[in-house]
């Protein structure tokens, strides 16, 4: 008797723990949720989730256009809602989530055996951008909406492109050496560069391997 009352004291003290592992809580309170960038137009979080990890809940309430950098099947479960699994996003596949109409909390885990990377780029406010809304050189259209204009970047060695103002975040899906106008940057996986200016910046691959970017202009 002594020791079941022990048991369900133990019960009852465990259960506001597990109560509190479900609450969710913000997008970078996540642990594998890494804040790398901040000012008033976006946040940039770099997220990846070893094999096995299952996230916390957490919240996403900002508009978001989400690359994806490395590839592993993961499960997603929405609040309240059964898990969902998914298949592997190919690496540099790219897309926009409109959260701050519609906000969700939910987990998401890996059950491969290689990392899953992906990066979040928070739209949180625009920079007034005007014309042109075109690719440049060496661009491929991705995304077109209200809050941004979204571009796939393929270049091989010396090939150049332009980014054009005035402001946006390029993100480097494979790496590679290049210059911003004429200033050489070495970019990794994941790697990314904020510009806010009222000129064109020109993009060139000074490496010797392709270099795969997407460029997110905000309007």
């Amino acid at each position: 008797m002594r020791n079941l009352s022990a048991l369900c004291a133990l019960l009852l003290w465990l259960a506001p723990l597990a109560g509190a592992a479900d609450e969710p809580i913000p997008i970078e309170q996540e642990p594998r949720h890494r804040l790398r960038f901040e000012n008033a137009h976006v946040r940039f979080f770099d997220v990846e989730l070893e094999p096995g990890y299952e996230s916390r809940y957490h919240w996403h309430r900002s508009d978001g256009v989400f690359v994806n950098i490395a590839s592993a099947p993961t499960i997603a479960q929405d609040l309240g809602k059964e898990p969902v699994p998914r298949g592997e996003r190919a690496i540099g596949e790219t897309y926009f989530i409109d959260y701050g109409a519609r906000p969700k909390s939910h987990r998401v885990s890996n059950p491969g055996t290689t990392p899953y990377r992906v990066i979040d780029t928070e739209i949180l406010g625009g920079c007034s951008a005007s014309a042109p809304f075109a690719e440049a050189p060496n661009q491929t259209l991705l995304i077109d909406n209200a809050r941004v204009f979204v571009t796939r970047i393929i270049l091989h060695p010396g090939e150049s492109t332009e980014l054009y103002a005035p402001c946006g975040m390029l993100v480097a899906v494979s790496g590679g050496s290049v210059t911003l106008d004429a200033e050489s940057v070495d970019m990794r996986p994941a790697g990314y560069q904020w510009r806010h200016q009222a000129q064109t910046v020109k993009l060139v691959n000074t490496g010797k391997f392709v270099f795969h970017g997407v460029d997110i202009r905000l309007k």
